[in-house]
């Protein structure tokens, strides 16, 4: 109660012991000495610039304009404070008393607590305790996607895990969330979902973030059986069989990004990673047909807004006037709308394609219904999110892990059946997603008090479940030292080879029924890149990042990369040697 008190009571005290400090500690004072035989004595001038910045203290602030500093001097500025805090506090008692009677009448309903955490409090009726953790900065909380150089992004949630545990409380941006950690505390949290009081996404209810990411797509229905609906129409596009009839295309972009590999002397992969994901993006999953002097720009939409995740004013609890004019991100949605839906005019007219909106667009329910236009566009948008985002990171990391350990095993051309069996490959994307994942997967809000591994979530309150403490955590791999997620130290591919040794808690795609629906996809692009690179490249080498250098990850991305980008300087293969598959 009675930090209650101070903080309500603190602009105002600031405010007034500013003013009166200022008669002593203003830049205009000067300082005179003077001297006799029997002391040594200073006194202070005061220029009349502390009368002007504050023109409401100007009777008390002249009494002052010449003093003797010692025990009168004191005593005049303690007077001077004590006046101004008053008048303070008298010229704004109405507001004053409000807020303090407002204070105590709270702090008797309810926990203190929750006046500088909103939102914080305890299910009482639930036997269950709250988990163990911190709350950060009141009424803001921790910024847990911050990051640090020496891991990446969200360094946060790691460091309060390494502190609290597997499950722990927080806030953050205005929100009480609880972080849910291992596998079976994880699925625990999601087989909530889809349940009357259970828990479900809820973008929709951030109202600038919903509207920018695009809440209908079917990551944020909450209604079971529209969900399903949703994931078995867009789901169309992700098939095995889908798949298969993409990988010409994908690799064909492979091979122009790999060509530019080798004609530069030194070139920055995250650049060639970006490049290829978005051409996929623009190429495969939408199935647009841009010039060569169009590409750039859809490029460069794309990459502004997948950054809105990172956006603080789209949190805003209202609706930004304008949103989707006057903010990037906002613009850039709004420029991969209008080429969807261009996209699908052509398809009215032309009928369906190759590509995976067309195969969205077109597919029917038993019934004979289909996605809505607008359901499309924002399923479209996903699958484009998690298209390049999360596999332009992945393979930027991988190609860093791969330079730091060579290895010669390689894939040709790509069929479904020779991807399927491209174990050494799969093992590699599988190994850097384990060191490297999407640190969280979408935060639940719980409609309801849940319990998960003894511990209360609170009605109202956020579920997060916690990829790569997850994976820290994994007692197949785990290491007291952390060496087991170190790319150095712990990137060991031949790990998933052997069942004694495969990881046991894995989930960088997620769990439960939302488990991310571009996953093969996803797996399908990384493992053509690299299969290519190690045809038609013998070897590369690290500019950047020798054999005892410390790795540098960037701190405000969605997943961790290099942040030099993983440059490398490549020398081109014989590409008539012989292929060899690890099968």
């Amino acid at each position: 109660m009675t930090r209650c008190l101070l903080l309500l009571l603190a602009p105002f005290l600031l405010v007034s012991s500013s003013a009166a400090f200022a008669f002593t500690g203003s830049r205009p004072i000067t300082h005179h000495v003077f001297k006799s035989k029997s002391c040594r004595r200073t006194t202070v001038s005061e220029t009349g610039s502390t009368a002007k910045l504050y023109p409401a203290l100007n009777n008390v602030a002249s009494p002052l304009s010449t003093t003797t500093l010692g025990a009168s001097s004191i005593a005049a500025v303690a007077r001077s404070t004590l006046t101004a805090v008053f008048s303070q506090l008298r010229k704004h008692a109405k507001i004053l008393i409000l807020l303090l009677t407002t204070t105590v009448l709270f702090a008797k309903r309810s926990n203190p607590q929750t006046l500088l955490w909103p939102g914080t409090e305890t299910d009482q009726d639930c036997d269950a305790p709250l988990p163990n953790g911190g709350y950060g900065c009141p009424f803001i909380g921790f910024n847990f996607m911050g990051g640090q150089k020496n891991y990446g992004p969200f360094y946060k949630l790691f460091e309060l895990g390494q502190k609290f545990g597997k499950i722990y409380r927080l806030y953050g941006f205005g929100m009480p969330i609880v972080s849910v950690s291992g596998k079976e505390n994880v699925r625990s949290l999601l087989s909530y979902e889809f349940k009357e009081g259970g828990v479900g996404t809820n973008l929709g209810g951030f109202e600038n973030l919903g509207k920018v990411f695009g809440d209908k797509a079917l990551l944020y229905e909450n209604d079971a059986k529209h969900h399903a609906k949703l994931r078995k129409l867009a789901g169309q596009a992700m098939t095995p069989g889908a798949i298969g009839a993409a990988l010409p295309s994908i690799q064909e972009l492979a091979n122009q990004q790999i060509d530019k590999v080798l004609k530069a002397d030194t070139i920055t992969m995250e650049r060639v990673f970006n490049d290829f994901t978005l051409d996929i993006a623009w190429k495969q999953i939408l199935g647009l047909e841009l010039k060569e002097e169009d590409v750039p720009e859809f490029r460069k939409q794309v990459q502004t807004w997948i950054k809105c995740v990172f956006d603080p004013i789209l949190l805003l609890p209202f609706r930004i006037p304008g949103l989707m004019t006057i903010t990037k991100t906002g613009r850039a949605r709004s420029f991969i709308v209008s080429k969807i839906e261009d996209k699908l005019d052509t398809l009215d007219r032309d009928g369906p394609d190759s590509s995976s909106l067309s195969k969205m667009y077109f597919a029917e329910d038993d019934d004979g219904s289909k996605l809505t236009r607008e359901e499309v566009i924002h399923n479209a948008c996903l699958l484009i999110f998690a298209g390049s985002e999360t596999s332009a990171s992945t393979l930027t990391v991988a190609s860093l892990f791969l330079g730091l350990h060579p290895v010669a095993e390689c894939g040709e051309e790509f069929t479904r059946d020779t991807l399927d069996k491209s174990v050494y490959l799969d093992a590699v994307i599988k190994e850097t997603l384990r060191i490297k994942p999407a640190a969280t997967g979408e935060m639940r809000l719980i409609d309801d008090t849940i319990v998960v591994d003894g511990k209360q979530i609170p009605k109202n309150w956020y579920g997060l479940y916690n990829n790569m403490q997850t994976h820290f955590n994994d007692p197949k791999t785990f290491k007291e030292d952390g060496s087991h997620m170190d790319g150095r130290k712990g990137f060991q591919p031949e790990r998933w080879f052997d069942d004694a040794t495969k990881p046991a808690e894995w989930m960088p795609f997620g769990e439960g029924g939302r488990r991310c629906l571009g996953e093969r996809l996803g797996m399908a692009e990384m493992k053509v890149f690299l299969g290519m690179m190690a045809r038609k490249i013998d070897r590369y080498d690290l500019v950047n990042v020798h054999d005892n250098d410390s790795i540098t990850w960037t701190t405000n991305t969605v997943m961790a990369r290099p942040a030099d980008g993983t440059e490398i300087r490549a020398t081109a293969a014989d590409t008539t040697a012989a292929v060899e598959y690890m099968i």
